[in-house]
């Protein structure tokens, strides 16, 4: 069995939360301006299976689950699981597997519906009701055969990791094979993956070592998962060492090298990736579209952009085709500078090359042309790339609102919102808090409460802006009831931490008020949640 081991630099330390790039995708190194990443979880945390479509009948059944949860969840917010690394990992809540039973009797349900449950709590960013999700995964493991319960594992390992529960992980995949369920590939990379996200490379790589003893032979395509894992991390070092211990054991190929080239680039040590190219030249592997258009987003993004378009000339002449990827590398630095000109004269160049651009090109021009104050001509660029058919996404519409909010468009907003619907592109958060902060400035509190429900029903996640618009709002208003209503389901329900501004404001309101019971019960929820001090609110 091939091992690896790791060794580390002196001086390692974790990095934790960053995100995981896709594979070589169409996008991949096309970094969008919002988010300033490209990977598998854009709207939150990604599934790590594809999720099958339920019925209208299904989608039903599995919000009464989640109902069940999150109210558990609201009602125990403080609840822990003891002893979890020296006991089994099963967990219930008598009374709430009793409820659980109570729905299953009425709705026998499928094992797409359990997962689907398991993935609710997952896509959470905070809060997360990870107890009483592993109850509802205990109490629902035993209902399916072994044959059709692998995915339903996958996506608990998943919120495990996660959540850093890897000891319950672990335990997972031990019954598993226990109840002869089959361990994929696709388990281990699940659990590889948030080792990685978590920082805990040399625990990544463990993992990769122990697949043999649960009967998932580590393979070629496994070996260059953990690379290219480790790689997005920004774990050039660990990628290295890992590569080195093992290159003899597997076939090296072009998409290995260009993994470890993109994790030097990301560690903006630009001689290591020079070294691993030159290696993988001298090792007959040539380079590809992928392995260029790294190295021309790695200096860019360190600046060296005549050193970028020298990379991009060495690779016209060896007759490698750009991709739409490699045009929006070089032209990227140019949309953050605001360099306009730069922007269009790769975007010529692009065009004359016939290279045919993408949605993150059409985005880039958008927001240059927004950045600019050019509205029209961005509106141009939006019509264009719906013609050709090109389905938009929440980024290409953000800037134009941004724009219209500027300019106290409220009309012009509101009608670009219903386009938007039309071309079937969904709003994300900072589009609804775009919008509503702009009602919010002319005190529409009917519109703020339309676009919030509107953002509840696309089950959009608010975050701490969007609480902070809206309980603002009702604050400059004087209706406390309506601050007061938010501020708890934004500290109880989403767990989420107010600022400041926003926390004395309402306990202003409920001062003014008279409402010292609703007071001093919101002071203990921000003291048993840790965002305040007991000593605040005894003070207070």
């Amino acid at each position: 069995m091939a091992v690896a081991c790791l060794k580390f630099p002196l001086g390692f330390r974790p990095l934790l939360r960053v995100s995981i790039l896709s594979q070589f995708s169409s996008s991949a190194g096309a970094v969008d301006y919002e988010s300033d990443v490209v990977s598998l979880e854009e709207s939150g945390e990604g599934s790590p299976t594809a999720t099958k479509e339920l019925s209208p009948t299904e989608v039903d059944v599995s919000e009464k689950y989640w109902s069940l949860i999150k109210d558990h969840h609201r009602r125990n917010p403080n609840l822990q699981i003891i002893g979890l690394a020296t006991v089994n990992q099963i967990v219930t809540f008598p009374s709430l597997s009793s409820d659980f039973s109570n729905v299953y009797a009425d709705h026998p349900s499928s094992p797409a519906v359990f997962r689907h449950v398991i993935g609710k709590c997952s896509a959470l960013r905070h809060g997360i009701p990870f107890q009483q999700a592993l109850a509802f995964f205990n109490w629902a493991v035993p209902k399916l055969e072994p044959s059709v319960s692998l995915e339903l594992y996958n996506e608990t390992i998943d919120l495990c990791g996660k959540t850093r529960n890897f000891d319950i992980a672990w335990r997972l995949i031990d019954s598993m094979k226990a109840g002869n369920v089959e361990i994929s590939l696709e388990t281990f990379s699940i659990l590889i993956r948030r080792y990685i996200r978590a920082g805990m490379a040399a625990e990544a790589v463990h993992a990769f070592n122990r697949m043999q003893d649960y009967g998932c032979e580590p393979d070629r395509k496994a070996f260059s998962i953990v690379i290219a894992m480790l790689c997005r991390k920004r774990r050039a070092p660990e990628a290295q060492s890992f590569f080195y211990s093992l290159k003899d054991k597997f076939e090296l190929d072009v998409v290995v090298y260009t993994s470890l080239i993109h994790g030097w680039c990301r560690a903006r040590n630009i001689d290591e990736a020079e070294k691993v190219f030159r290696e993988m030249k001298m090792a007959g592997i040539e380079p590809s579209v992928y392995t260029y258009t790294t190295v021309i987003d790695a200096l860019c993004r360190c600046g060296q952009i005549t050193r970028a378009h020298d990379v991009f000339a060495e690779m016209l002449d060896l007759g490698c085709q750009p991709n739409a990827v490699t045009f929006n590398n070089l032209m990227r630095i140019h949309v953050k500078a605001g360099r306009t000109e730069k922007v269009l004269q790769v975007y010529n160049q692009m065009k004359s090359l016939s290279c045919e651009p993408d949605i993150i090109t059409y985005n880039f021009l958008i927001h240059t042309h927004c950045k600019n104050k050019d509205r029209p001509e961005a509106i141009k660029v939006l019509n264009t790339m719906l013609k050709k058919g090109y389905q938009p996404n929440a980024s290409t519409f953000n800037p134009l609102f941004k724009a219209m909010a500027s300019a106290h468009d409220v009309n012009g907003a509101q009608r670009l919102f219903s386009r938007m619907k039309e071309v079937n592109c969904k709003p994300n958060t900072v589009t609804y808090n775009t919008l509503m902060q702009m009602f919010s400035v002319t005190k529409s509190a009917d519109m703020v409460i339309k676009l919030w429900n509107e953002m509840q029903d696309d089950e959009v996640e608010p975050n701490v802006n969007t609480f902070r618009i809206a309980i603002m709002l009702y604050c400059s208003m004087g209706h406390w009831n309506n601050a007061y209503r938010y501020f708890r389901e934004m500290i109880e329900d989403k767990c989420l931490r107010p600022n400041r501004t926003v926390f004395e404001s309402v306990m202003q309101q409920l001062r003014k008020a008279g409402q010292m019971n609703k007071h001093m019960e919101l002071m203990e929820k921000m003291v048993d949640r840790g965002f305040i001090s007991p000593k605040l609110q005894e003070e207070a």
